[in-house]
């Protein structure tokens, strides 16, 4: 049973960050890269929970990410986080970010995400958390509740590693090795690092098929199965995995790999929507796949699969988007 010595409501663990968007975080048409904002709000999630656990916290899992409007140069992120739940070592994170006119103060939705933390000890490995979750009043309860349930259906999550294309000659890999500027906890690299890094690959191979700009418009749930460390080198595969009237999909593994021996092991796997966009910013259609591969088949039933899950959870997101707005402070 875990022990409560902190009994926290979740307005308690509120966080509010704000950060300024600049031409280093914008694409050509001048909104924030989606790897951009996905770093900022992993970012704010870690800070949220290293403040509730007392000590080093890792990014685990991260549910699926809609990204329902761009934030534009000149104007701010607003990223709320706050936790939800806490169990023996982990805790369960909503994450929501708006753009808002410093001059004005009115915000418009961007993202909201949940995402699940571990605190760690040096060794990496999950250390107890002695604060618990008591919700205040029947929106926090709600939330808690809401939680648990989505930890629960977490646990059947498991990445596969392996990603075909379905066009022939659209694959691409990407070499990182991680420095001290990376990490976060006990050398460990930031997850947010890792997502901006996969965001941007995919992103080169959207562009390499659509022959124009492409914007990232939703991120599927993705696990961190392993930790990266300091001095690491990390392969990023990427694959075209679908291709729509006016978007892709890019699937991405992650995988640390020994220099000397060659040898992989799996950190992260997910998929990316990708819209192409015109120089207005107005989607345009993007070229029909000339050649399938050997093994498109199975590839293309998959996406057909994932792409029906998404438009459903993006279905919920939009009706429920304001049932999980943070606490009152």
């Amino acid at each position: 049973m875990q022990e409560c010595k902190r009994k926290l409501s979740m307005k308690d663990t509120l966080l509010e960050t704000v950060r300024l968007v600049t031409n280093t975080h914008i694409n050509p048409l001048g909104i924030a890269h989606g790897g951009q904002v996905l770093k900022w709000m992993v970012t704010a999630g870690t800070m949220t929970s290293m403040r509730v656990a007392r000590g080093p916290a890792l990014l685990a899992r991260l549910d699926n990410v809609f990204f329902i409007n761009p934030i534009r140069l000149g104007m701010n992120a607003v990223i709320t986080s706050w936790v939800e739940y806490i169990g023996r070592s982990s805790m369960e994170l909503t994450v929501l970010v708006e753009e808002e006119n410093p001059l004005t103060g009115t915000r418009k939705l961007t993202t909201a995400a949940h995402m699940t933390y571990v605190r760690v000890g040096s060794d990496l490995r999950p250390r107890p958390i002695s604060a618990c979750i008591e919700p205040e009043g029947s929106v926090e309860q709600e939330l808690y509740e809401r939680a648990i349930k989505r930890r629960m259906e977490r646990e059947r999550r498991s990445p596969k590693g392996v990603i075909k294309p379905v066009v022939e000659g659209y694959e691409i890999k990407n070499h990182i090795l991680v420095n001290p500027e990376d990490t976060v906890a006990y050398g460990a690299m930031h997850a947010g690092r890792l997502l901006h890094v996969l965001d941007e690959t995919a992103g080169i191979l959207g562009m390499y098929y659509s022959k124009g700009i492409v914007v990232t418009a939703a991120v599927d749930a993705t696990d961190f199965v392993s930790p990266i460390l300091q001095g690491d080198i990390v392969e990023i595969t990427a694959a075209l995995t679908y291709v729509g009237n006016k978007s892709v999909e890019v699937g991405l593994v992650a995988e640390t790999v020994d220099p000397f021996t060659g040898k992989k092991r799996i950190n992260a796997q997910s998929f990316f929507t990708l819209v192409s966009l015109d120089t207005s910013g107005k989607p345009r259609p993007v070229p029909k796949p000339e050649r399938y591969t050997p093994d498109s088949i199975d590839t293309l039933r998959e996406a057909e699969e994932r792409r029906e899950r998404r438009k459903r959870l993006l279905e919920f997101f939009k009706r429920e988007i304001e049932r999980i707005r943070p606490p009152a402070g």
